[in-house]
C-alpha cells in the first residue's frame, strides 16, 4: 500500500471512529469530557509501557483506557460531595494525571523515544509511514494503527446498535429511562469505556488535543441539520468522512500535518454550517 493511500485511509478511519461516540457526548452536553480523558490516558500509556515493555501492547491499551475512566468516576465522586460546581471536578483531576504522565515520560521512560509534541497533537503521517504494516499473502493491507482503529470503530458501532434504545432514552430523558428499568448506569459506564478506548486508539494519530475536534465537531455540525437520532448518526459519519478527505487533500497539496489540517477543516466546516443556518438557510 502506498504512503498516500495509507494516510488517506487512516485519516478516514480515525475520523469515523472518533465521531461515533462523539454524537452522544455532544447530545449529553459532555463534549469537554473528551479533553479530560485524552489528557488522563497519558500516565496509563506510560504505566502500561513500563509493565509490558512495549508501546503497542494490549496491556498498555487497557491501562490507558482505565486511566481515562478514572476521570469520569473520580469526577462523579467529587460531584457527589457538592463542594465543586460545574465541570470543576474534571479540571481538578485530569491536569494532575496529565502532569504525572509527563513526569513519568521524562524520567522513567526517558530512554524511550516518545515525542512530547506527538503526545499533544499526534502524527497521522508518521503512523502511516510506520514499518508496522499488516502483510497478508504478500499484500500490504495497511498500517497496524488503522486496523486497531477499525476494530474500535466496530466496537463502537455494535455497542450503539445493541443499546440504541437505552442510549436514546437516557440521552433525552434519563429519569424516564431509569424508571422503566433500562440499565442506565451500566450502559453509561460502557459508553465512557468506549470513549476512553477510542481516545487511546486515536492517540498516536491525533494526540491529546486534536482528538477533541475529531470526536466533537462532526457531531456538532450534524446536529445543526439532523431531524432524528438515526439521521444524526448517519449525517455525522458522512461529515466526518468528508472533512477527513478534505483535510487530507489540503494537507497533501500544502505539505502540512494531516491531523492538524483535519481538525482545522472540522472547525471551518462547522463555522460555515453555523453561518448558513444563522443567515436563514434553515
Amino acid at each position: 500500500m502506498s504512503f498516500i493511500v495509507a494516510v488517506m485511509l487512516l485519516a478516514v478511519v480515525t475520523a469515523v471512529t472518533c465521531a461515533l461516540p462523539g454524537v452522544f457526548l455532544v447530545l449529553r452536553g459532555r463534549s469537554m469530557l473528551v479533553d479530560a480523558m485524552s489528557h488522563a490516558v497519558l500516565p496509563g500509556i506510560v504505566i502500561g509501557t513500563i509493565l509490558s515493555g512495549s508501546t503497542h501492547s494490549p496491556v498498555m491499551v487497557v491501562c490507558a483506557a482505565l486511566m481515562g475512566l478514572v476521570v469520569v468516576l473520580g469526577a462523579q465522586q467529587l460531584d457527589r460531595t457538592r463542594l465543586l460546581t460545574g465541570d470543576a471536578s474534571q479540571g481538578v483531576i485530569f491536569p494532575v494525571l496529565f502532569a504525572l504522565g509527563i513526569l513519568l515520560l521524562s524520567t522513567t521512560l526517558s530512554h524511550v523515544h516518545i515525542c512530547q509534541d506527538t503526545v499533544l497533537t499526534g502524527d497521522l503521517n508518521l503512523m502511516a509511514l510506520s514499518p508496522e504494516h499488516i502483510i497478508i499473502g504478500g499484500y500490504d493491507i495497511g498500517p497496524r494503527t488503522m486496523w486497531q482503529l477499525l476494530a474500535v470503530c466496530a466496537l463502537n458501532a455494535v455497542f450503539i446498535a445493541v443499546f440504541f434504545r437505552v442510549l436514546k432514552t437516557d440521552t433525552f430523558d434519563g429519569d424516564f429511562a431509569a424508571t422503566i428499568g433500562f440499565p442506565v448506569r451500566a450502559v453509561e459506564l460502557g459508553l465512557m469505556m468506549l470513549v476512553s478506548l477510542t481516545v487511546v486508539a486515536a492517540f498516536n494519530a491525533a494526540g491529546a488535543i486534536l482528538v477533541i475536534a475529531l470526536m466533537v465537531v462532526p457531531a456538532a455540525t450534524a446536529i445543526l441539520f439532523a431531524r432524528s437520532l438515526r439521521h444524526l448518526l448517519i449525517l455525522t459519519i458522512i461529515i466526518a468522512v468528508a472533512e477527513a478527505l478534505l483535510g487530507f487533500v489540503v494537507a497533501l497539496y500544502l505539505d502540512l500535518a494531516t491531523s492538524a489540517m483535519m481538525a482545522f477543516t472540522d472547525g471551518v466546516v462547522f463555522l460555515a454550517a453555523l453561518a448558513w443556518c444563522k443567515l436563514g438557510g434553515r
